[in-house]
Formats: C-alpha cells, sequence, structure tokens
C-alpha cells in the first residue's frame, strides 16, 4: 500500500496490479478515484468542481469514480454523504476501505481492493444492516466512467426457438429509445457517451453473461460479476444498468434483493480486469474483444 497524493486529495492509497494501477480516497468516500492501464488516461470521471474537497459538508457530492450505493434508489436514503475520512485497514493483500455506519439509513457500507495480477482486481462490495430491524436492499456498484468512451453490454442468447421471454429491459422516464448514442445490436448493446447530448439515457437490464465493459482511447476495462438466475433483482430485474449524461458514463452491477435481519451482510463481488482495444462502433468491433 502506497499513499499517494492526486487530484487535490493528499492521502490516496495507490495499488497495483501488473500494469493497472487503481487509487481510492482516504479522506472522503472511499472511492476509487483513479484507474489507469499502463500510461492511460484516467479511466473513470473525476469532477473538477470537488476533486480535492475534503470538507464534511451536508450534501452529497458526485466526486466521480467508483463506489458502493444501496438499491432501490431513493432520495434522501441513497445519497447519504460520504464526506468524511475513510477507516482503512489491510489483510495480506486485500485492503479495506469503510466508510462506517451511515446515520440516516443504519446500514454500514464499505469494499476490499485485492490486486489478481495480470492487470486484474477482485472488489469486494459489503453493506451490513445496524439497525434492530430488517432491511430490504440490494448492494449496488457504480462505476463514473471518463467521457468520450462507449459502453458494451451482452445480451442473453438462448434458445432462439424458445417460446418464452428470457430478457428483461428496464427504461427509465427520461430514456428516448430512439437516441442516437444507442445502438440495441444481437448480441451486444452499444451505448455512446456524447458531451454534447442534452438529455441523460438509462437502461438496465438481467445481465445473464455476467459482465459489462468501457472503452475509451484505446483502453477496455471490463466489471465481472455472478449473475445469480431466479433471483430477484431490483428495478424490475436488473443485474447491470448503463446511465449516461454530457459529462460521463455509469457502469453499474447489482446484487439481487435480499431481506437483511439485523446483524446481516450482503457481499457482492466484482472482478474488474483492463486491456488495450480499439475503437468500437458496432458489433462486429465488440466481438473483437468481448
Amino acid at each position: 500500500m502506497k499513499t499517494v497524493e492526486f487530484m487535490g486529495w493528499k492521502k490516496c492509497v495507490e495499488i497495483n496490479s501488473g500494469d493497472f494501477k487503481l487509487i481510492v480516497t482516504t479522506e472522503i468516500g472511499p472511492r476509487i478515484i483513479g484507474a489507469f492501464l499502463g500510461d492511460s488516461d484516467n479511466l473513470v470521471y473525476v469532477d473538477p468542481k470537488t476533486a480535492g474537497n475534503t470538507k464534511d459538508v451536508d450534501e452529497w457530492l458526485i466526486y466521480g469514480g467508483h463506489r458502493i450505493w444501496h438499491s432501490p434508489e431513493d432520495k434522501p436514503r441513497t445519497y447519504a454523504t460520504d464526506n468524511k475520512p475513510v477507516e482503512v485497514s489491510e489483510n495480506g493483500d486485500e485492503i479495506t476501505f469503510s466508510s462506517g455506519l451511515e446515520d440516516i439509513t443504519g446500514i454500514h457500507k464499505s469494499y476490499s481492493v485485492k490486486p489478481l495480477g495480470n492487470e486484474r482486481y477482485q472488489i469486494t462490495h459489503k453493506l451490513r444492516n445496524e439497525n434492530l430491524w430488517d432491511v430490504e436492499l440490494a448492494a449496488w456498484a457504480l462505476s463514473v466512467m471518463a467521457p468520450g468512451g462507449v459502453a458494451v453490454v451482452p445480451q442473453p442468447q438462448g434458445d432462439k426457438t424458445a417460446l418464452l421471454p428470457n430478457r428483461y429491459f428496464t427504461i427509465w422516464p427520461y430514456t428516448n429509445m430512439c437516441d442516437e448514442r444507442i445502438h440495441w445490436g444481437d448480441k451486444f448493446i452499444i451505448l455512446k457517451q456524447d458531451e454534447k447530448a442534452t438529455c441523460p439515457f438509462k437502461f438496465g437490464l438481467n445481465c445473464e453473461d455476467g459482465w459489462l465493459a468501457y472503452v475509451n482511447k484505446g483502453v477496455a476495462m471490463r466489471k465481472s460479476f455472478e449473475h445469480i438466475p431466479e433471483a430477484p433483482y431490483p428495478d424490475n430485474g436488473c443485474s447491470v444498468e448503463v446511465y449516461t449524461c454530457d459529462f460521463m458514463l455509469e457502469i453499474e452491477t447489482l446484487s439481487p434483493l435480499y431481506l437483511m435481519e439485523p446483524g446481516e451482510e450482503i457481499v457482492h463481488v466484482e472482478e474488474w480486469d483492463a486491456f488495450k482495444a480499439g475503437d468500437i462502433t458496432s458489433e462486429q468491433d465488440a466481438a473483437k474483444y468481448f
């Protein structure tokens, strides 16, 4: 574990797995606020207006990077602030970052980062119910990616002669399904981030393949996870969701919904890898790398 200064935060933790480097904030968050493959640009978005902030303000700030939330989304519950210092602990080669107990929800949040070598990481997210009553929620892992790239999401394939449906799309009220940023392909859905966009776009689905990716400036970052068939997922069955606006794009994975008794914990694991990839404008391009 190496302490570095990054984007105005003076006490960030740098972690390396081969040529894939992550930087995690400890003065706020935690947020994985930097992700680099070799000498690449930062793969994740950092909000320039809040970069370096260490003030414990009462409002939720986007900051950027990777964070853990709990779903379904609701205000004010989901938007509990993460503007306080983070507790950091080491266990072998795994480093755990905890934001502690959310005052307004009674949910304890943390995630750990473990290098796996060969440009791969295991990110283990944990939510624990510290209330005196049961709480139903899902773990929600959101990565805010830098502008200019495309998200790649695999569609469930299955038996093409089957009589029953095998995929479930969730479309948010502000989403225009004819938006030029989206390509609804046969095997892949490709969503482009566009800094000229005038409205946001979001969709989700039951991602049985258990991964989604973002490709930008010659580098792909993929997040893999376990999709559990038949499990009840939030937002009408979504295990992945993708959101974009004019300044960033989010690739998000979710656990199933659980009714957590007091003291119970949800564990949601992602595996990240990064690799070189060319421009993706079509399904044929995506098939070269995924």
